[in-house]
């Protein structure tokens, strides 16, 4: 059953960020210079060769790893803004946004590390299918030190993939507005908190955002990973805690002073609503949320209603009146 309006909208928890969380994920950035970018483009012969050019990608990130996607720049003169899109944790990439290049903006969408071609899913034999809950773990170590954690690498992703658009011809690297869907909002929150450089957020049933225990009690994607673990070691659980206050997205939310668009579905038991909530009463910058009072974490997509929202935010942002 969903969660009322008037439950969720007032969620405000008070936030105990790490003394030296900045200083940490500045370290952080200077030690992914250490890794060259070794970025790699190819046209493909598909899509609309009138309007657009599509690309495959590939550039290295954080510890050497090879992360692959897909640059859509439309055909039209001069540098172009550009939407970056980062999926949720164990799903494929989305499909090119058609409007995006009406628009006459680029967008790069990639997979996440471990993802894609990556992503080694379990061998069915006859006649099995394959659990809906099923995770590859990549969430259930490293809290026993912040440094070892899966989510360092995916957040140091993103200031990476803003640098590949920097060094892409037709690219305007000052105008770029990230997205993310669940888990690939935070990864988009991370990006506008760690770099000037970016202009607007669309964040979808953002996850991996005050984290408590009623986010960990839903059981689904990372948060049954994460659960198991600090479960698994009940006398390191409040250092474990401590590790991923690092990594809490919500504790970047004071950073943001660029425009948010965010959505929630009420009745999501991937994002919890009150998760929701309680990042977007925390940002304090011009923001706006898309409520969806009957629908779950695929919030807004029957009927295109969401993307549509997303259409409209890009062209205020970059085409204002």
């Amino acid at each position: 059953m969903a969660i009322s309006f008037d439950e969720c909208f007032q969620t405000y928890p008070e936030l105990n960020l790490p003394n030296d969380l900045d200083e940490f994920w500045s370290e952080a950035i200077r030690d992914l210079k250490n890794f060259p970018i070794k970025k790699q483009s190819k046209a493909l012969l598909k899509g609309s060769i009138i309007k657009e050019t599509i690309y495959d990608i590939s550039f290295q990130s954080w510890q050497n790893a090879t992360l692959n996607g897909t640059l859509v720049i439309p055909r039209k003169r001069g540098d172009l803004p550009v939407l970056v899109h980062f999926h949720d944790y164990c799903k494929e990439r989305p499909a090119i946004i058609k409007g995006l290049t009406e628009l006459g903006v680029a967008q790069l969408i990639i997979d996440l590390r471990g993802h894609g071609s990556q992503l080694v899913r379990p061998q069915l034999k006859e006649g099995e299918v394959m659990d809906p809950d099923w995770t590859p773990g990549y969430f259930s170590k490293g809290l026993d030190g912040k440094d070892s954690f899966y989510m360092k690498g995916l957040y140091l992703d993103v200031i990476r993939a803003i640098e590949f658009l920097r060094l892409t011809d037709g690219i305007d690297g000052e105008r770029i507005i990230l997205s993310g869907k669940s888990m690939g909002a935070s990864l988009a929150l991370f990006g506008a908190a760690f770099t000037n450089r970016i202009k607007g957020l669309i964040l979808e049933t953002p996850n991996f955002c005050n984290i408590d225990e009623i986010q960990l009690k839903l059981g689904k994607s990372w948060t049954k990973e994460i659960a198991e673990q600090l479960n698994a070691s009940k006398n390191k659980k409040t250092a474990m805690k401590k590790s991923l206050a690092y990594y809490d997205s919500i504790n970047f939310s004071k950073k943001i002073k660029i425009p948010a668009l965010v959505s929630v579905g009420l009745d999501d038991k991937v994002s919890h609503p009150k998760s929701v909530f309680a990042l977007f009463n925390h940002l304090n910058c011009d923001k706006r949320m898309q409520v969806y009072p009957t629908e779950g974490n695929e919030a807004g997509i029957k009927g295109d209603k969401q993307n549509a929202a997303n259409l409209e935010f890009v062209r205020e942002i970059f085409f204002p009146e």
